[in-house]
């Protein structure tokens, strides 16, 4: 319970408790036989006095609650001639307390005001505009929003801003406020929104528009909407909070990022807008719909306000980011997007699953493009059945090792690659070599979030915030961080996804998502078998015989246990903490025992490289975190500011969805490598139609000499044989043997390359 709640409830609590314990006391002794005969007379009296008490005491603590809940509920409007008296007659006895009664009320606010200066400051490290930038506060009210936004971006750093509002009383106290402050840069316009005029024309000319819960209390808004589109320059923001409801239908724009949690059921649809119509607030729709059928949505939550009564009383309410339109139709805007290498941002030719590429992706895109921000995430439709499923990634980090792939795949700055996402790191290893396109893949929409999230923490963060991310896994500011900085590099899908799970770094990252199930898992049984020392010498070993002895005598006997093999032996647990599927399981099943393969897998590692040095995967899965030493090259300092370095990322196109559907958009003989992990193993031996479909298009859109590399749980795939069937010469680049691991992690049972030699 918060202080201020607190602080509320005592005033209820102080005079029942006077009375309580005073009902066995004595009274004063002029009335003490009245209170003998009468002891509730005393109890009664004593609570009179605690409350007169409480009141004279805690009236400054008290005022405020009262002020509003009079103003709000009780305090008839009365009748009046046009909108500004009826504001004002609402707003004049709690101007003074407007503030401090609307803390927990008004959600979003900062929020807002964040994402807002993120993008300001974004776009004067991108030089997109000259001078300083013009802000209008749209219903500003008491000038709070810009005494916040003063803690993001400093209001000396604006050319002009402009508070408009029509409440004389909530003006004057923005006057005063300013006065006090000494911001001459700063001008109060008491005018009607849709009308206002400043000493000069605004018109065009306006890099940020904001609106902060006063387009609710527009009793004509069409006309406000359409001066915020006049007001904006071309590379303008328009930044809204407010309350909402969402109609019975979603919107027509359904492959929005604003769409994702703003349905609302039919009680809170009907109750909210009834009750705060009670007070002229407009909480229907339409004000929503028209203000994102005018702009194109760059950002947008949609959040419940657990108001006094947490989980009882959730009060819909929304963050919106918005950019103006620009003058040609959207029709022309898809020219702007197709790639300079053939391929294009648009929707898939394959006319299945994929999301049609919308007008109003195109429309943020575009802007992103005016505006030099990086474009990595393609649009897709959040609530296609197929990407509904996944409610988080599966692996918070890539299981194959890209140092052996790098020495097959000898990658140049002409290479167009096609891989599968998982956690990121393996396409991130490539791009320190210099493609010139990476397109990841996944089905799974949360995988490309985490992936689009290292993106964008390497183009917004220093080196070390990102370490702490990505290395240690821990970042106790992260939803800082990720307001004030990342945001602006984040497609609308992953910011909705981060900002609901801002906590994911607050303790140990690389437990989260399924994977973090397994690393859960193992440091339970360590402790259970008193190994925790064992293990920590084990990562920390400075020879391979140190680590190899402490392997074969401490770890190895306990992990092959009767327990262990019952739970390696089940398929849920193979799917849900490894992510390995059946049609997998089945395959290595055919040449050995769960056992087995787990032996074949773990032996060799001790004796292959040092986990303290060079062996980051398992040194990972038993610490938890990576080690400066023993990690991943992009996250180690050259590899970082090689990634930071101009350009360096864009390379990366992120696509949601089925391999597939993403090889029929692409163009015939355009990529010249394809990394598809084991993917294959997924498929059912006794069902390839959907595979054979697969190797078809890869042979299709790779180049003559191009290259497919595949991982198998199996030593000699059934697979194998649809890629000759397609033109491919298949070799081995790595079988496992007993007692010799073919990588760093050794996971697999084979590694092949499938070359493409007919068209």
């Amino acid at each position: 319970m918060t202080a201020h709640k607190k602080q509320q409830l005592r005033f209820v609590w102080i005079p029942l408790c006077m009375g309580l314990t005073h009902l066995t006391l004595k009274g004063p002794l002029v009335l003490q036989p009245f209170f003998d005969q009468y002891r509730w007379a005393h109890a009664l009296m004593l609570s009179v006095v605690g409350t007169l008490v409480s009141l004279v005491v805690g009236w400054q603590t008290i005022k405020t609650p009262l002020m509003f809940m009079y103003s709000c509920f009780f305090k008839p409007l009365g009748k009046h001639q046009n909108l500004q008296g009826r504001l004002e007659s609402f707003y004049q006895d709690q101007a003074s307390i407007y503030d401090q009664s609307r803390a927990s009320l008004l959600r979003g606010r900062k929020t807002m005001l964040k994402l807002c200066a993120a993008q300001l400051k974004n776009q004067m490290a991108n030089s997109i505009h000259q001078g300083k930038p013009i802000w209008v506060d749209l219903g500003g009210g008491t000038g709070w929003n810009i005494e916040q936004m003063h803690l993001s971006f400093p209001v000396d750093q604006f050319e002009h801003i402009y508070l408009v509002d029509l409440t004389p009383s909530l003006c004057q106290v923005a006057q005063n406020r300013f006065a006090e402050r000494g911001w001459t840069n700063v001008t109060v316009l008491c005018q009607d929104a849709s009308s206002f005029q400043a000493s000069y024309s605004l018109e065009g000319r306006v890099q940020l528009v904001t609106m902060s819960y006063s387009l609710s209390m527009m009793d004509m808004y069409y006309p406000v909407v359409d001066r915020v589109q006049s007001l904006l320059a071309p590379e303008g923001i328009v930044g809204v909070c407010d309350f909402y409801v969402s109609g019975r239908s979603p919107p027509s724009n359904k492959s929005s990022s604003s769409h994702h949690n703003r349905h609302c059921n039919w009680l809170t649809r009907y109750f909210w807008q009834m009750w705060f119509d009670l007070d002229h607030i407009q909480l229907a729709p339409g004000r929503r719909d028209y203000l994102e059928y005018k702009f194109g949505t760059i950002k947008s939550l949609n959040r419940r306000n657990h108001f006094i009564i947490p989980y009882l009383i959730q009060i819909p309410y929304y963050v919106w980011l918005g950019c103006a339109k620009s003058s040609p139709s959207d029709a022309t805007l898809l020219p702007l997007l197709e790639e300079d290498d053939g391929s294009s941002w648009t929707s898939s030719k394959s006319g299945t699953s994929s999301p049609t590429y919308t007008p109003h992706a195109a429309l943020v895109m575009a802007y992103q493009q005016r505006r030099k921000e990086k474009q990595w995430r393609l649009d897709y439709d959040p609530d296609s059945p197929c990407h509904t499923q996944f409610r988080s990634y599966i692996y918070a980090f890539t299981w194959e090792d890209p140092r052996v792939d790098l020495e097959f795949l000898n990658l140049n700055k002409d290479d167009v690659l096609f891989v599968i996402s998982s956690a990121g790191d393996n396409a991130l290893e490539y791009a320190l070599k210099g493609p010139k396109r990476i397109h990841c893949v996944d089905m799974n929409p949360c995988q490309n979030h985490l992936l689009e999230l290292k993106l964008a923490s390497i183009s917004s963060l220093s080196y070390e915030d990102f370490w702490r991310m990505f290395g240690e896994g821990r970042h106790p500011h992260f939803g800082t961080l990720l307001q004030d900085q990342i945001s602006p590099h984040l497609s609308g899908y992953a910011f909705q996804y981060w900002s609901q799970h801002s906590d994911r770094f607050s303790h140990k990252f690389y437990k989260t998502g399924y994977s973090g199930l397994a690393l859960s898992i193992f440091e339970w049984w360590v402790r259970m078998n008193g190994l925790s020392n064992a293990v920590q010498k084990m990562c920390h070993a400075t020879t391979i015989e140190e680590q190899q002895a402490i392997w074969t005598e401490q770890i190895r006997p306990s992990i092959f246990s009767p327990m262990i093999r019952k739970i390696l032996n089940n398929p849920m647990f193979m799917w849900n903490a490894l992510g390995v599927p059946m049609n997998q399981m089945n395959m290595f099943l055919q040449e050995c025992t769960t056992q087995e393969y787990i032996e074949n897998t773990l032996d060799p590692i001790a004796s292959h490289s040092l986990l303290s040095t060079d062996q980051y995967f398992y040194y990972l899965c038993m610490m938890q975190r990576y080690h400066p030493q023993s990690c991943p090259s992009y996250l180690t300092r050259e590899g970082f500011d090689t990634l930071r370095s101009p350009g360096a990322l864009d390379c990366f196109r992120l696509h949601t969805d089925s391999i597939l559907n993403v090889l029929h958009t692409l163009p015939d003989n355009y990529l010249t490598r394809l990394v598809v992990m084991d993917h294959m193993d997924w498929f059912d031996p006794t069902d390839h139609d959907e595979l054979t479909r697969e190797i078809q298009q890869m042979a299709r859109a790779l180049q003559t000499d191009g290259q497919v590399y595949w991982r198998s749980a199996g030593t000699k795939p059934w697979y194998n044989r649809i890629f000759e069937e397609n033109g491919f010469v298949v070799e081995p680049l790595g079988v496992r043997q007993q007692n010799k691991a073919i990588d760093r992690v050794n996971m697999y049972a084979s590694f092949y390359r499938g070359t493409k030699k007919t068209n």
